[in-house]
């Protein structure tokens, strides 16, 4: 397969995950975060649940199916949590810089299980979208939380970043054996359910019954679209490329986010923000390289 079909995939995964934050910042005023993720992993992985039938398959082990829940209550309960509570504490800007780490994360872990070797053009590809993204965020690292707590949502959104990095690490190794069709909608779906005794302690019934016809769309969208087919094109490039080159597209998230906030909120968008971009494309490029390479020149490994 060429490589510019797993390529646009993940930009396409990422890009609308970029769209989940801006949508999230609207509805996060009439729901609670957990309530969100909540809707948005039922509405996904029902969504997600006919690929499921249409291409069942027979390799569907009981231990497979223990992997795939223990993954979904990963990525799918906890990592949404994290993710909610280290911007509590941090600014936008600040946890999206920390939380793009994510491949370093990735390509350690991958590399300590055998996964993946680390190579010059991966760590130059790593670091110049880690780089981009500090310059088309550098007008906005230094706002600062209200809690004057110091680094406390940093650290929160490191955790949620290597978090990231293990899901990408072993539900990679899950996909070879089973695919994105099947372990979509049941990690989507164990999340959901992980999720569920919270939502309802929050009382989401009552919340949901208040939503007018536009938030109840944009949840619908953010369910669907930048939920079950975004991570179905996560897993789905997962089973065809790296770990390491598939998280290393986590950056275009927070770029898509300025965009539309540009766009559609009245946000600015400054000149480092450009320069910051194009750095990042660079990276992405670095990336592609090293995928096409795939590791075939063993004196690029360190």
């Amino acid at each position: 397969m060429k490589l510019w079909v797993p390529t646009l995939a993940i930009m396409c995964c990422h890009i609308l995950t970029g769209t989940a934050s801006v949508t999230t910042r609207y509805l996060v005023t009439v729901l609670d975060p957990v309530e969100i993720a909540f809707m948005r992993y039922l509405f996904g992985g029902f969504a997600m649940l006919p690929l499921f039938f249409l291409f069942r398959t027979s390799s569907l082990t009981k231990i497979l199916l223990l992997k795939i829940a223990g993954l979904g209550a990963l990525f799918f309960a906890l990592f949404p949590f994290m993710f909610s509570w280290g911007f509590v504490h941090t600014s936008a800007a600040r946890g999206s810089l920390v939380l793009a780490t994510m491949p370093i994360w990735t390509m350690i872990i991958s590399k300590a299980i055998g996964h993946e070797s680390i190579n010059k053009t991966s760590l130059i590809a790593i670091g110049l979208t880690l780089l981009g993204l500090t310059v088309a965020l550098s007008d906005k690292l230094m706002v600062m939380s209200g809690d004057g707590v110091l680094f406390k949502g940093e650290i929160i959104m490191l955790a949620t970043a290597i978090i990231g990095a293990i899901y990408a690490t072993f539900a990679r190794q899950v996909l070879q054996e089973v695919p994105a069709s099947t372990m979509t909608p049941l990690a989507m779906l164990t999340g959901c359910l992980c999720l569920l005794p919270f939502s309802l302690a929050n009382g989401i019934g009552e919340h949901v019954m208040a939503l007018t016809m536009t938030q109840i769309g944009l949840m619908v969208y953010l369910g669907i679209f930048a939920g079950g087919f975004a991570f179905f094109l996560l897993n789905w490039v997962l089973n065809k490329s790296t770990a390491t080159f598939t998280t290393i597209f986590v950056t275009l998230n927070p770029i898509t986010a300025i965009i539309l906030g540009y766009l559609f909120l009245g946000e600015a968008i400054e000149l480092n923000f450009i320069i910051g971009v194009v750095i990042v494309f660079i990276g992405l490029g670095f990336a592609m390289r090293s995928q096409l390479r795939g590791n075939h020149h063993g004196v690029d490994d360190v």
